[in-house]
């Protein structure tokens, strides 16, 4: 029936010409969506519906503000607005239909890599506490601070290196990081004990110490790698609670680490930190929740984008031609063309632009960009086939090894709702941030295994099975 549902009402919602029934239309279908992936929020992290929840998040602030009169917009530019984000979520859904029907899932094809992937995870989660060793040894060299400099400093440093420089310079902390290695800690602690190790708790309090120095988005690979590690042990009804709460204290803690990162040093980012929330007295609950911002700024660029494009400014209908360009290194071809972000930057606002700085861009905003709400569709429903193909992956892979995959890439979701682009989206997320990172832990990890003085002495090497 929820199948047939949408359908029935997406050509009611394509037939409706008024801005009010869009917006009860696209309240009513993420909630729909949310239930029908999440399994009636039995399975809240599924990564369908943290997609569809993400999305309706990060338009949440911006559209009340908007209903409210706090945004001014025409009618015709609600309309758009507010249609596109529907049929962006009816591509979403079409999308995860299309690959199902496309391919059916066949996990026997898939066992001999799944295997191999619960080997190497299980051999990282023996060797952690060596993991943690060579991780204490990365700190003393690069900090905890991003970069291992200010955020002055980092965001300078990041806007006048070259993207493959940049990437080899920050490739070591960001394999051997507190946030991976606690990760495996803590899934294979809670696989095989039931409990939480010593080491584990010591990985958390490293990773908390690096969240504040400055690794923001660390609040949420971790808070969701412990909510699915203990989703088993918890009722529904509690691990939504738990879920609730921790999305309002996530943007306190993002507000408090936005507040400490103007610190030179790490001492002064954590006394930062302390006194943003030892002098709560007086302020308002938006000054309170600065992290809030978050979620209202990449949107706005979405209602920017709306208000100018095609009365300003013309459909880009070379846009996927020119973000699959960001795929070819700046060394090889440096002239290509800019990321969106950066171009939306340089559009709307010269002089943000020439500082060096940057604004995120909702997801939306690059299929509006392309052919306009129809553009909006095709975005979404490419990204639909792309997270179904990874989903479908995970289950392949299920287990310990499954679930760790999961919550190293779960930080990548929130850059896909604030990406640029697709091809880029997979060259970043998937590639550099993902597949590569872990493909040289787990090297590390054969590594250690290979020179570990009882494999030395018996004369054994790593065997794959």
């Amino acid at each position: 029936m929820i199948p047939f549902m949408i359908v029935v009402i997406s050509i009611m919602a394509i037939a409706s010409i008024y801005w009010q029934f869009w917006v009860l239309f696209d309240v009513f279908l993420a909630i729909l969506l949310i239930m029908f992936f999440s399994e009636q929020f039995r399975n809240i992290f599924n990564i369908h519906s943290v997609v569809i929840s993400l999305i309706a998040l990060y338009a949440l602030p911006s559209s009340v503000s908007i209903l409210y009169g706090k945004i001014s917009m025409t009618e015709n530019e609600m309309l758009t607005l507010f249609s596109a984000i529907g049929i962006g979520l009816i591509g979403y859904a079409f999308g995860v239909w299309f690959l199902k029907k496309l391919l059916p899932s066949k996990r026997k094809r898939n066992v001999y890599i799944s295997n191999r992937i619960h080997n190497l995870f299980w051999l990282t989660y023996k060797h952690r506490l060596k993991l943690t060793i060579v991780l204490c040894i990365v700190l003393y060299f690069y900090g905890f601070m991003p970069s291992g400099m200010s955020y002055t400093e980092s965001v300078e440093y990041r806007f006048g290196t070259p993207g493959v420089i940049l990437y080899f310079n920050e490739l070591i902390p960001s394999v051997i990081s507190s946030l991976s290695i606690a990760m495996v800690s803590i899934i294979g602690d809670l696989k095989r004990r039931k409990h939480l190790s010593p080491l584990s708790y010591l990985l958390i309090t490293l990773v908390v110490l690096s969240i504040v120095g400055g690794h923001r988005i660390w609040i949420i690979g971790l808070f969701a790698c412990l909510m699915m590690s203990f989703q088993p042990y918890l009722k529904r009804r509690h691990l939504l609670c738990i879920v609730i709460l921790g999305f309002f204290s996530s943007f306190l803690l993002s507000g408090a680490v936005r507040a400490a990162r103007s610190g030179e040093t790490f001492s002064e980012t954590a006394q930062n930190f302390y006194s943003y929330f030892a002098n709560t007295q007086g302020k308002s609950f938006t000054k309170l929740m600065w992290g809030w911002t978050t979620l209202t700024d990449p949107f706005s660029t979405f209602i920017i984008i709306v208000q100018n494009i095609p009365k300003k400014i013309d459909f880009d209908h070379w846009t996927y031609l020119k973000d699959a360009s960001l795929v070819i290194p700046t060394v090889i071809y440096p002239d290509r063309p800019l990321p969106r972000n950066i171009w939306f930057v340089k559009t709307f606002d010269p002089e943000l632009f020439h500082k060096g700085a940057g604004r995120t861009f909702y997801a939306l905003g690059f299929g509006y960009l392309f052919a306009g709400v129809p553009g909006v569709f095709v975005h979404l429903f490419l990204f639909g086939i792309l997270f179904e193909w990874f989903n479908r992956f995970l289950k392949t892979i299920g287990g310990g090894a499954g679930l760790f995959l999961y919550s190293y890439f779960f930080i990548q979701l929130l850059r896909f709702v604030v990406g640029s682009g697709y091809f880029s989206f997979i060259k970043a997320s998937f590639v550099l941030d993902f597949f590569i990172p872990l493909f040289l832990l787990f090297l590390l990890t054969c590594a250690l295994e290979i020179l570990s003085p009882k494999n030395i002495l018996c004369g054994k090497y790593f065997r794959w099975s």
